[in-house]
């Protein structure tokens, strides 16, 4: 796995960009050129995902207020990641509720995923998968704990986007995406 340090992503399928952008007080600029260079980006895949990427951990677009109204009518899936604290978690929204959630704290409970609600099919799959690579006798090795990558996985079989990866549904279609009235802050630092 390459490094994807900290990010946040969202994913909503059945709401256009400019809803799910209006919905967020954000509109879009201009087209990146460069994977990942901004603190907040936006891109469409043909199965119908409006992807956002964020810089940092528990971004505010992930927040529980926001996916409440944000879910309404569609499915959304959030993902969070920080590699240091080896901490990751995903959630899926339908209709203003979370429907379920997954989450991984290396630190704190290491060993132990964290599940609630009516998971994905493909979750046993993937859990499965990856306490599978934790039980190698090579695990030690590894850089990161492949429980981790459970969350991460399981958003990335939804909507076909990993940070740490090139993805053919993704790349080279994302924008940079600003606030409508951004604070001084977010001017100066971005999100």
């Amino acid at each position: 796995m390459k490094s994807l340090h900290a990010r946040t992503w969202l994913a909503v399928k059945g709401k256009t960009p400019d809803a799910v952008c209006a919905a967020l007080d954000l509109r879009p600029g201009m087209a990146v050129t460069k994977r990942r260079t901004f603190a907040l980006e936006g891109a469409t895949a043909d199965a119908g995902w409006y992807l956002i990427v964020a810089e940092g951990q528990d971004h505010r677009l992930i927040q529980e207020p926001v996916l409440t109204g944000l879910s309404a009518g569609c499915e959304v899936l959030t993902c969070t990641a920080e590699e240091r604290n080896l901490y990751s978690a995903a959630t899926g929204w339908a209709n203003a509720r979370r429907v379920w959630s997954v989450s991984y704290d290396g630190e704190e409970q290491p060993g132990e995923v964290a599940t609630e609600g009516d998971l994905p099919g493909v979750f046993p799959m993937i859990r499965q998968d990856y306490v599978t690579k934790s039980q190698a006798p090579d695990a030690g090795d590894l850089l990161l704990d492949p429980l981790f990558e459970i969350p991460i996985a399981l958003v990335a079989h939804a909507v076909g986007y990993r940070p740490d990866e090139a993805s053919r549904a993704f790349d080279g279609r994302f924008v940079l995406l600003e606030a409508n009235n951004p604070t001084f802050m977010q001017r100066l630092f971005g999100g």
